[in-house]
């Protein structure tokens, strides 16, 4: 599940009725928001350890990953490439529930209009997902992109972008946006609509 997924079920869940826990108020608010905020560092320190790992040999494992960047980049290069998802992150959960929610009430509308239940069936409860999910993969394929190069780019002299708005700009100038930035949308979109339309 993508950043943004896990964000959005979060949200959701959020909105429910929580009846599991017979309650709530502000210690089990601050709980939440707690383990959120852990399993958003932790997520975040091993995201680049994955992503080294995946398109680099020079490390033997996680562990091994995880010691070289360390000593070799400091402890602010677990945090490479984080920025643009923290900011991107509101505007894709906007849209992905903008997404379903219209497709939703599309497919409902279209129930009533047939005289049959207005509820959705499983399959239009997938298109609704699937649409979301083609709706945010708009800004996530871009901004996973950037997130990525940053990831993986040289320390030091070598550095290649500045930052997430000087990537955008360079990797525009060199391929223009839709060669450059967009670079896997096809694949972006596949698991998005897959992604999201199961979830």
């Amino acid at each position: 599940m993508t950043e943004v997924a896990a964000a959005a079920a979060a949200e959701e869940e959020g909105m429910g009725v929580d009846v599991g826990r017979g309650g709530g108020g502000a210690k089990e608010t601050f709980k939440d928001l707690f383990a959120g905020a852990a399993g958003g560092v932790a997520q975040v320190l091993i995201d680049i350890v994955k992503v080294r790992l995946q398109t680099t040999t020079r490390y033997t494992g996680a562990v091994d990953a995880a010691t070289k960047i360390f000593k070799d980049e400091g402890p602010l290069a677990f945090y490479k490439g984080t920025l643009t998802p923290l900011v991107g992150i509101g505007a894709c959960v906007s849209v992905q529930f903008g997404g379903f929610h219209y497709a939703r009430r599309q497919f409902e509308a279209r129930n009533t209009f047939h005289n049959r239940p207005a509820p959705l069936s499983y399959a239009q409860l997938y298109a609704s997902g699937a649409f979301a999910g083609l709706a945010n993969s708009v800004l996530s394929g871009p901004i996973e992109h950037v997130r990525i190069r940053l990831q993986t780019q040289p320390h030091g002299a070598g550095r290649l972008y500045s930052g997430p708005l000087d990537c955008v700009r360079k990797l525009g100038a060199h391929e223009g946006i839709m060669r450059g930035l967009f670079r896997g949308q096809a694949v972006t979109l596949l698991r998005e609509a897959q992604a999201y339309g199961c979830w």
